[in-house]
């Protein structure tokens, strides 16, 4: 599965300086980052620079509408969320480790 996400994410930052002014795609891959986002919270080490990435060039995008920009809000805060949880669950695990 991790690689599969990890695929889906590089061709999404890959196709990201091309989107042009299109809303409808815009919102197409906010939709797929909604679903992929607690999927991604169990492989977040791997997956947060590409999310990251994603988020913040969508709320570059000038095609992204305020609701969009909303939505992507969330969902980075729902990302740092997460990756913060993992490492205070992996601290939890290890406590002689720092991570």
């Amino acid at each position: 599965m991790t690689a599969i996400i990890q695929t889906f994410l590089t061709l999404i930052e890959a196709l990201l300086p091309s989107l042009g002014a299109d809303t409808a795609i815009v919102e197409t891959i906010l939709t797929s980052l909604i679903q992929l986002v607690p999927m991604i919270s169990q492989e977040v080490a791997t997956a947060l620079p590409a999310v990251k990435n994603i988020i913040a060039a969508l709320s570059a995008n000038p095609a992204a509408t305020a609701d969009q920009l909303a939505t992507l809000a969330t969902l980075d805060k729902q990302v740092d969320d997460a990756f913060e949880a993992s490492v205070a669950a992996y601290n939890a695990a290890h406590p002689g480790d720092a991570a």
